[in-house]
């Protein structure tokens, strides 16, 4: 599963650098946004499925 990691990350910044060959902070951006949009879709779901749950033992 290792090297399955390592060979999927290799793609994946190859895969990026071509893209934005001139930028070298896009594919750091890219990832940015990736993992914003994973975030934002993780909190709208805890708040589809738990609903005011979450808020109550924050608070």
């Amino acid at each position: 599963m290792n090297k399955t990691w390592k060979t999927l990350f290799a793609i994946a910044l190859l895969f990026m650098f071509v893209l934005a060959p001139f930028a070298g902070l896009a594919p750091l951006m890219l990832f940015l946004l990736g993992a914003g949009v994973l975030w934002a879709l993780g909190a709208i779901a805890q708040v589809l499925f738990f609903g005011d749950d979450i808020v109550e033992k924050r608070e």
